[in-house]
């Protein structure tokens, strides 16, 4: 559903955001649902500014009770510096917001109860939103760093594989809570959109990475000048056990050894790609060259 357009950037609410505005309202707490909304929106909105900061244009940005999930018009996921930066700058801000509250409550500025559920509200969607799940900032924050060592498929996948490990404690500690009569459908409902979002992730981070490396010849001549990094392999590897070692920003050269460790080949990032648009991701190098 389609609210507001900030800067070309349109912001919509997602169902689960619609649904926790009706439940507030019968509830009689439409109030502390609308605050629920300023700060999600605000969350959001640090994200913006600072991808905005590094260059990185963002179409859409889908706001979720918890926080939102932004469509970004680069490929942010593979600069883990400006990754890093983005994330972090949603729970940042829920921070400064909450100790802001702090300070004005301290001088009578503002509601007591109005006050305390801000800062609930702050702290509840910066720490939540830490958490190493993706698409949670705490789970791109950790893919970003494994990104560094592993590269950017083989960081994802460890993302995703938490991430399905959380959903599942989640939506464990939500099946014990009903057994003991503290039943949360929020836990269940949370449990199940990280769950469902960590199995989007990983069909879709394919599709990223080739979309990367398809553009990185345009990122030399921008730049001039990249980094090599060179990978040895034998003849029977996988072409999709080769891609997952790429890294962001930098290209490579894959030497070819057979089983006397003799170099039978070197293929560069390009051939590779190529292999495997042709051949299909489970070619192995003997049947490349």
């Amino acid at each position: 559903m389609y609210i507001i357009k900030v800067k070309g950037i349109k912001f919509k609410l997602n169902l689960l955001f619609l649904l926790v505005i009706l439940i507030f309202g019968y509830l009689r707490l439409l109030d502390k649902a609308l605050i629920t909304f300023g700060v999600a929106f605000i969350h959001e909105l640090a994200h913006v500014v600072v991808a905005k900061n590094n260059s990185v244009p963002i179409d859409e940005v889908e706001l979720l009770p918890f926080g939102g999930v932004a469509k970004y018009g680069d490929l942010l996921e593979l600069n883990p510096k400006v990754e890093i930066k983005t994330a972090l700058a949603g729970p940042l801000c829920n921070l400064f917001l909450a100790i802001s509250m702090v300070i004005c409550l301290r001088y009578s500025l503002f509601s007591v109860n109005w006050g305390i559920f801000f800062i609930k509200c702050n702290l509840i969607i910066g720490l939540f939103n830490l958490l190493p799940a993706l698409p949670l900032d705490g789970g791109r924050i950790f893919r970003a760093f494994k990104t560094k060592r592993l590269g950017f498929r083989s960081a994802t996948k460890l993302a995703i594989k938490l991430s399905k490990y959380l959903a599942l404690i989640v939506g464990i500690l939500a099946i014990i809570g009903l057994w003991l009569g503290y039943f949360n459908i929020l836990l269940l409902i949370i449990a199940f959109f990280i769950y469902i979002s960590a199995c989007r992730e990983d069909s879709s981070s394919i599709y990223i990475m080739l979309r990367y490396l398809t553009q990185k010849e345009d990122r030399l001549r921008e730049e001039g000048v990249l980094w090599n990094q060179e990978l040895i392999v034998m003849e029977n590897t996988l072409i999709k056990q080769i891609i997952e070692k790429f890294k962001p920003r930098c290209f490579h050269t894959v030497v070819i050894l057979d089983y006397d460790l003799d170099i039978v080949a070197t293929l560069t990032e390009e051939d590779v790609i190529n292999g495997m648009l042709d051949l299909g991701i489970n070619t192995s190098m003997k049947e490349l060259i």
